[in-house]
């Protein structure tokens, strides 16, 4: 028995490198795990082999996979994490090369140590100015001896700073100050009339200066006299406390070379279109010290609606939702349970569990009444929710929902079948996630998605006709892998241990939403888990598993009905 257990783990290993080295190959693992139902763990041995999948993704992932990917900030840019109290709790060597070059000492843990008592002085009135501003960048001048001239930097909120740079676990109000390496972007001039006060005037002489124009040139090219010139010039001076044209050039320089560095960091334009009009994302802090992270889309005092993502998602919504839904006098909390994009794991995930996070979730944020949204996998975490709140739940809807127990031999896509094989081998979860996370990218899902609607051609021409409709898939499942990919694997577990769970206790009236051409979380899996439960069914003709993205207005007006 332990030759013929070793034996298929031998063939699900060299199956997991081959998905480390190339995601297309993932369907070979569903042959590798055999039937549905064979579950025995292999031996230790086997798991650390399998671990070794990780490293494998690790060596071939490219610039443009995994959490983070094409985030990364320049080396010779300089990053200095500061706490709520103004303590340095983390820096790179570069942030370490600038304090030390004639600003003072840095120590993590203490507050950075200056030479000049004023630089402590003008960081603290910093810190106190940016946390007044919306997400905006403070430029900060640091005195060093005459012969150096100022240093300038940037602080900005932690959170800001690019993918995979400073700690995983950030307070709120933690901000970054981020010093120079040299190029140019327009972001910066914005950022000087913020910090300065500089005229809209006096920054257009500065681009021009930037440039290399002389002060004739400058009063030329912007048709003022030269004396108007030298007299912006003096207020420049003045406002950011400098002496010397020349000083004024360093700084901008430096400067722009800061901002190009952190806005060439940022998403490409088609992966940050989606997280454009969404809200931030907030958190609170649970009972139990974990973070749970949501958005809050729509009307503050609107009618309360809290949404459950899927299993590889996150609280980011269809581009347009914070709009409509204000529009609609509807107020969506779209949470992120526990592992999956801000939120911290939990050690005990199951669906009560989950439904006791959002409860309190739902008591910090005084939603006395509310309907329940779900898709997919959020289904069973839903529902326990659901029953947990008893009558403050007006309404559960499911669209698309995947339930913890399924038929047997129903006809089934690859994806299901993928989805079905990992559940029953949980051993593999863990580093299957964890590759996926690895080798995560736009491309990736794209082809991910392609293969899951291939057996739905109404999903395929809404995808083609719909451009959006990708972009937004990839930056969702992005979010979700974007600190761990506990939460997906955790999820995965808690629905082979659920195939108990009942539904007895619902109280809310529950409505089915579910496309004619689903074959990826089959309808009929889903109502024999339900019963007689449901109070509607409603099928949707010409359209399979993107029910939601298709109807989304659809469903937002009906909750809003």
């Amino acid at each position: 028995m332990d030759a013929e257990r070793d034996a298929k783990a031998a063939l699900v290993i060299e199956a997991m490198y081959r998905i480390a080295a190339d995601l297309e190959n993932w369907e070979q693992l569903i042959d590798a795990l055999g039937a549905e139902g064979e579950d025995e763990d292999p031996s230790v041995q086997s798991i650390r082999d399998l671990a070794h999948s990780e490293d494998i993704a690790r060596l071939l992932s490219r610039a443009d996979e995994g959490p983070g990917a094409g985030h990364q900030l320049r080396r010779d840019i300089g990053w200095m994490v500061l706490s709520p109290q103004g303590r340095a709790i983390a820096a790179n060597p570069a942030a370490h090369a600038v304090i030390e070059d004639g600003l003072g000492q840095l120590r993590l843990g203490d507050a950075p140590a200056f030479s000049d008592p004023a630089n402590g002085e003008a960081l603290t009135q910093a810190l106190g100015q940016a946390r007044g501003l919306a997400g905006g960048r403070i430029i900060l001048k640091l005195q060093r001896d005459a012969e150096e001239g100022p240093r300038f930097a940037y602080l900005i909120p932690a959170r800001d700073l690019p993918g995979g740079v400073g700690p995983a676990e950030l307070a709120e109000d933690a901000f970054a100050v981020v010093f120079p390496a040299i190029e140019e972007t327009g972001r910066l001039w914005a950022a000087m009339r913020e910090s300065f006060g500089l005229t809209a005037a006096e920054v257009r002489l500065a681009v021009k200066l930037r440039d290399g124009r002389t002060l004739k040139e400058a009063a030329d090219e912007l048709e003022v006299s030269v004396n108007t010139v030298r007299n912006q010039l003096r207020a420049i001076f003045d406002k950011m406390g400098l002496n010397r044209q020349s000083d004024l050039i360093r700084a901008l320089t430096e400067l722009s070379a800061v901002a190009n560095a952190m806005d060439a960091a940022g998403p490409e334009p088609q992966i940050a279109h989606p997280v454009a009009d969404a809200p931030t994302v907030r958190s609170i802090v649970l009972g139990d010290g974990r973070r749970l992270a949501y958005r809050d889309y729509g009307d503050p005092d609107g009618r309360a609606i809290l949404s459950f993502h899927e299993g590889l998602g996150s609280s980011l919504m269809p581009p347009g939702t914070h709009g409509l839904a204000r529009e609609l006098g509807l107020r969506i909390i779209s949470a992120e349970r526990p592992g999956f994009g801000q939120s911290d794991p939990r050690p005990d995930y199951s669906f009560d569990g989950v439904a006791q996070d959002m409860v309190e979730l739902c008591d910090r944020l005084e939603l006395r009444k509310l309907q329940i949204g779900a898709l997919l996998s959020g289904a069973p975490s839903a529902l326990q929710t659901a029953i947990r709140l008893g009558s403050r739940v007006t309404q559960v809807h499911l669209y698309s929902g995947r339930p913890p127990r399924r038929l047997e031999n129903a006809p089934r896509s690859a994806l299901a079948q993928f989805r079905a094989r990992i559940e029953s081998n949980p051993w593999v979860v863990e580093t299957l996630f964890a590759v996926l996370r690895l080798r995560n990218s736009p491309a990736q899902v794209e082809k991910v998605v392609r293969r899951s609607i291939a057996h739905s051609p109404s999903d395929r021409a809404f995808v083609e006709a719909h451009p959006e409709v990708l972009p937004f898939i990839s930056a969702y499942v992005a979010e979700a892998l974007a600190r761990t990919s506990r939460g997906p694997a955790d999820e995965v577990r808690a629905f082979r241990r659920g195939q108990n769970q009942t539904i007895s206790a619902l109280r809310a009236p529950l409505v089915v939403w579910h496309g004619a051409e689903d074959v990826m979380a089959p309808l009929p899996d889903l109502l024999a888990f339900l019963g007689d439960t449901p109070h509607e069914v409603r099928i949707k003709p010409g359209i399979g598993h993107l029910l939601a993205l298709k109807h989304w207005e659809e469903i937002l007006r009906d909750a809003a009905a």
